[in-house]
């Protein structure tokens, strides 16, 4: 097939994928996970790996835009800075390019009960137990959506931009990243690459947390690096931020209330009638707040059913922004030193407890 590449790549990726997914299978058969779904994900990134070009036979060829070849040198000046600057694991990642015939590359699902903010959790030995489901395919991830919703869950299934597979395989750069602006598309390289260098397993909000305050940081540190940050970079950081500043704030809101229902003697019926009220409030008033900024951001987030199931998705990667700010300022707002301690708890049991503990006590050295 045209997208093969030789032998020995994909021979090699072959045995990994599958090595991985009989390791899963073992392993994962104790959770319910099926054979299906493990051989599914295989072949997802056996077709990735094989598929993939490298980078220079992509900037070498005539036919790429100059605008795909702008974004992707892009992605290594980020990948080159997040190594140099903060510390994150160097790797050959993003030095690969994979052009995704049908968007978006994957989708990631998340479930939680009715009348509780809480994530279900899904087991794998290697990542460990995490808040979340991942899937290439649409058709597999909208049937275990449908299972999860049979159950009484609520869900929450939306697109994936990225993803680290944590060093098993070369991730490689995707068509579809291209279509990010220049500060969501460095932002979105510095997330994943942390994941590549902090990781805890059973770990998913500290895991997420780190990903999105490096990666947020990162990328403000990373444009300022570049001899200024021009006026069209600003006022997309500006509006970006504003933009993420009044979800954010939106979602706490919306996750304070419910908390505050949840907590209520009534009857279910009667929770869930108002939790339909909260959430509905708690959309239109984001969207007009939206429009008093003249922001076109979160389309796809307004469009959405908004339920317990995509509060926790939002809460995973943004539960405690103050803990990092923080742990930021703990380090003298050096974030390769950040980085650096926090590759240190990569076997702590409670990872967020050793922040906790470390701000309490002021001790970089704080034992965890």
């Amino acid at each position: 097939m045209p997208w093969m590449q030789p032998c020995g790549k994909c021979g090699k990726a072959l045995f990994r994928s599958f090595l991985l997914a009989g390791i899963l299978g073992f392993s994962l058969g104790l959770h319910g996970c099926s054979a299906g779904y493990l051989l599914h994900l295989g072949r997802g990134q056996l077709k990735i790996v094989c598929g993939s070009k490298s980078i220079e036979r992509v900037l070498g060829d005539e036919a790429v835009p100059e605008s795909v070849k702008d974004k992707i040198r892009l992605v290594l000046d980020a990948k080159a800075f997040g190594e140099k600057e903060l510390g994150l694991a160097s790797s050959k990642n993003y030095t690969r390019y994979y052009v995704v015939e049908t968007a978006p590359i994957a989708f990631n699902l998340t479930a939680s009960p009715q009348l509780a903010l809480e994530a279900y959790s899904w087991c794998f030995p290697v990542a460990g137990c995490l808040p979340y489901k991942g899937f290439f395919s649409r058709e597999r991830a909208l049937r275990e959506s449908n299972r999860m919703a049979e159950r009484g869950y609520d869900v929450y299934l939306r697109h994936v931009g990225a993803y680290s597979t944590l060093g098993w395989f070369t991730d490689p750069i995707f068509s579809t990243m291209m279509d990010y602006g220049d500060t969501g598309l460095v932002e979105m390289i510095l997330h994943e690459m942390v994941h590549g260098t902090v990781f805890v397993k059973h770990q998913g909000a500290f895991n997420e947390g780190v990903a999105t305050f490096v990666g947020e940081k990162g990328t403000e540190i990373f444009f300022r690096a570049r001899g200024g940050v021009g006026v069209g970079h600003i006022e997309e950081m500006q509006e970006r931020k504003e933009a993420q500043r009044l979800f954010r704030e939106t979602m706490f809101q919306i996750a304070e209330r419910l908390r505050g229902l949840y907590g209520m003697d009534l009857e279910d019926g009667d929770k869930l009638s108002r939790r339909g009220r909260i959430l509905e409030e708690g959309k239109e008033s984001f969207r007009r707040q939206l429009e008093s900024i003249d922001s076109t951001r979160y389309g796809g987030i307004l469009r959405a059913d908004w339920n317990n199931a995509f509060v926790v998705s939002y809460l995973t990667y943004h539960e405690n922004p103050d803990l990092w700010e923080f742990l930021y300022d703990r380090f003298d707002r050096n974030l390769r030193a950040m980085v650096a301690w926090l590759k240190t708890l990569e076997r702590a049991e409670d990872p967020l407890a050793c922040i906790e503990r470390l701000l309490a006590q002021g001790d970089a050295s704080a034992d965890h």
